[in-house]
């Protein structure tokens, strides 16, 4: 009886940690960017559709996980900027080898999955200059 108990245990044990360590899964970016406007943060893995082209074209079948956080509280309610990020491991490089690919914006976006309504945050002065990020090859 104490065997049976015991071997019970366990396996309570290794159930509840795989399910405790268990990733979220989205089928879409747009899933995680109303979660992350609706509570602040989340994170999953990438699947279907979106998830297979990323991968066709990274070249790489290792999993596409996303963290998407906001970084501003926008005036309009329900609606921030969020800061998203996309990492892929073991991604092919041009010079041969692999490694990770992380790909990252910041973007308006409303729980409704909607950008804000407020044209003004679209708009930039003419004067200004745009700023442009460049990429360092490798």
């Amino acid at each position: 009886m104490h065997f049976k108990a015991k071997l019970l245990s366990l396996c309570t044990t290794i159930i509840v940690l795989a399910t405790a360590s268990a990733t979220a899964q989205a089928q879409t970016s747009k899933e995680i960017l109303i979660e992350t406007v609706k509570s602040g943060h989340a994170s999953a893995e990438l699947t279907g559709d979106q998830a297979d082209v990323w991968m066709a074209t990274s070249k790489s079948r290792e999993p596409i996980m996303v963290e998407a956080k906001v970084v501003e509280q926008l005036q309009q309610p329900g609606c921030a900027r969020v800061a998203i990020q996309y990492t892929q491991q073991m991604v092919p490089k041009v010079n041969g080898g692999s490694g990770p690919l992380e790909v990252g914006w910041g973007m308006n976006v409303c729980e409704d999955g909607s950008p804000p309504a407020d044209p003004s945050l679209f708009t930039q002065d003419a004067s200004s200059p745009t700023k442009v990020n460049e990429v360092q090859s490798q």
